[in-house]
């Protein structure tokens, strides 16, 4: 008896080099995209862009932006092929654990600067 393995999505930060295949998915699930402008500008401010790719192709991607303690989900998508299949539902919960592990270190460090003052 074999057993076959499903594919695994694997997380990654955006690269500008991944705009062509971002505006491809963008272009065909929006009425009124995001246009290429928008995801250079907020990969080039430092907003947490990520991508999502299985089997080595891109098949989804997010754009968070962080601000004053707050995560403000501004663009998640899943490419229309990969749609219904719990992709997009992964990427949320990466983005949120992901946020949840940086409060905590951010947490850790207030409490370390507050104890080192009090000593």
């Amino acid at each position: 008896m074999s057993a076959l393995l499903k594919p695994v999505p694997q997380y990654r930060r955006m690269e500008l080099a991944d705009l062509d295949a971002v505006m491809a998915i963008e272009n065909v699930i929006y009425t009124h995209p995001w246009t290429r402008g928008n995801f250079s500008d907020s990969l080039l401010e430092g907003y947490h862009c990520w991508a999502v790719e299985l089997d080595g192709r891109l098949i989804g991607y997010t754009v968070v932006a962080i601000a004053v303690g707050e995560a403000h989900l501004l663009n998640l998508s899943i490419a229309a092929e990969c749609q219904r299949r719990g992709h997009g539902r992964e990427l949320l919960a990466f983005v949120i654990r992901l946020r949840s592990e940086e409060h905590t270190s951010e947490l850790q460090s207030h409490h370390d600067l507050v104890c080192r003052l009090l000593l």
